[in-house]
Order: structure tokens, then sequence, then C-alpha cells
């Protein structure tokens, strides 16, 4: 991969999320509201599916901007804002483009978006690349 520069845009990421995967991630995460994986008290509750947790986008975010980069790349922070309401088996693609290149720092806007292209989570993930 050659250097990243400002205005690259990262290749898209397609992936949906399972009520399995949803069940366990509460589990590790100790996030045990029936919304995450309950389906019929999701469904009281408004969703047509159990809801994806907020703590998961945020590591979704992490860990496909770390694939993107590259095996020697490090985290160093993420942070984002959930916008709307993903749910299981929903489709959803993660988007990023390159925003800032300052030495081994690589800093990205990155999003989540639903199969129609309204941003689900958007955020920003800061990278270091090569050995520590």
């Amino acid at each position: 991969m050659s250097p990243p520069v400002p205005g690259e845009v990262c290749p898209p990421r397609h992936y949906t999320h399972s009520r399995v995967q949803l069940f366990r991630f509460g589990a590790v995460s100790w996030n045990s509201h029936r919304i995450h994986y309950d389906a019929e008290f999701a469904a009281s509750e408004g969703f047509p599916d159990v809801v994806v947790q907020s703590t998961l986008h945020g590591e979704t975010l992490a860990r496909y901007a770390l694939a993107w980069a590259g095996a020697e790349s490090r985290l160093e922070s993420v942070s984002w804002r959930n916008r709307t309401t993903a749910v299981a088996g929903e489709a959803l693609t993660w988007t990023g483009t390159v925003t800032a290149v300052e030495g081994a720092r690589v800093s990205l806007d990155v999003a989540v978006l639903k199969a129609d292209g309204t941003p689900c989570v958007s955020g920003t993930v800061t990278l270091a690349q090569g050995p520590v």
C-alpha cells in the first residue's frame, strides 16, 4: 500500500450484524438491555429487530480503519456519533476518507451508512502506522 494522502477514499466494507453477534457483543460488553437480544421486546419498543449497540458501531469504525491501514497500524483514538438506529440483518457499509497525515499519524473521517446512503454513524479514527 502506498502512503495515504489527504482526500484518499478507503475502499468501502459491506457487512451485516447477526442477532447472535449482537447477543454475544452485549454479553462481553455487559450491555444487558433487552433491545439488543430480544426481538419481541425490541418490537414492543418500536424497532423492526434487535438493535446494534452504539459501542459495536465504535468497534466497527476502528476495526475496519485498522484493516485498511494494515498489520503494523495501531489505534490512537476513535470517536463517533450515532445518528440513527441499525438492526440485526440490516445491510451496512463502512466508509472512510483520509483527512490528515502527520508523519506516521493518519486521521480518517469514517461513517457507517445504511443501504439507502443514510448515515447511521459518523466519526473520526486516528491511527499510527509503522512499527512501535
